[in-house]
């Protein structure tokens, strides 16, 4: 992954409105603090929709996006509250120099990488940050049979919400998959309507990895990181085929099993 030419640059103002209400991966990691500490890496942190309410309550946060425009947004977000250092940085690559108790990568992140040799770097990373008996999450979708069916999609209007100064935005969704290649071409269209009538389309364009477990486990056992759990949601319900997540916890190979 590269930081040309990043397809969330356009789309980060519009990036929060898919996820204005939706909190409950928040609670889960805060969960999994009170176990094992207070210190928390988010790789692909955004706009910090989680790891800002993280350091609101306490927990001592660093984000790390790729996104200059995303993580503007994420400053905004804070404010002047302590509790929160955001990084700009590529989770194939970066080297903090420091390790975390717990060390997340939410809501399809690592789907995001382009190649598994960037997946496969990925985790090392996530395994040179994390702290002995910590734990690190690979929160992302669970694979679903439209992933594997390579015939065109028509493009879907997700939903309409208000916009600045009584405006409104539209979102559509194309996706085409590439089963061969476990990759989905995905399009946004953010339709824009201004309140005196003007409208514009930004659109963007990105792949997404579909991920499945076995992959997961391999890639952290070259890290040299344990698959301890699988989850199918933020409840701790233990991962099935009727799963629409799949959260997976490692620690490091050696570490005592964790306590849940």
């Amino acid at each position: 992954m590269t930081t040309e030419h990043d397809p969330f640059s356009a789309i980060a103002p519009f990036y929060d409105l898919d996820f204005e209400d939706y909190y409950d991966d928040v609670s889960f990691y805060r969960t999994l603090a009170e176990y094992h500490g207070d210190t928390v890496l988010e790789f692909g942190c955004g706009t910090g929709r989680v790891a800002v309410p993280l350091a609101q309550q306490g927990l001592r946060v660093t984000g790390v996006d790729i996104n200059a425009a995303m993580l503007e947004v994420a400053k905004r977000r804070m404010g002047s509250r302590r509790g929160l250092t955001l990084k700009r940085g590529d989770m194939c690559r970066i080297d903090l120099r420091q390790q975390f108790a717990l060390v997340t990568v939410p809501l399809g992140g690592v789907q995001h990488l382009a190649t598994v040799d960037d997946f496969v770097h990925a985790m090392a990373t996530i395994a040179r940050h994390l702290a002995p008996e910590g734990v690190a999450v690979v929160d992302i979708e669970a694979p679903h049979r439209d992933d594997y069916d390579p015939t065109p999609q028509p493009l879907v209007e997700h939903w309409t919400k208000p916009w600045a100064d009584g405006g409104q935005v539209t979102k559509s969704v194309s996706v085409e998959s590439r089963p061969s290649e476990s990759i989905k071409d995905i399009t946004w269209h953010f339709d824009v309507a201004a309140k005196n009538g003007a409208l514009r389309r930004v659109t963007t364009s990105f792949t997404f990895r579909t991920i499945t477990l076995g992959e997961v486990t391999l890639a952290g056992r070259l890290a040299g990181l344990r698959t301890v759990a699988a989850f199918g949601d933020y409840e701790f319900t233990p991962f099935s085929d009727f799963s629409e997540r799949m959260i997976i916890l490692l620690q490091h190979a050696d570490d005592p099993l964790p306590p849940y």
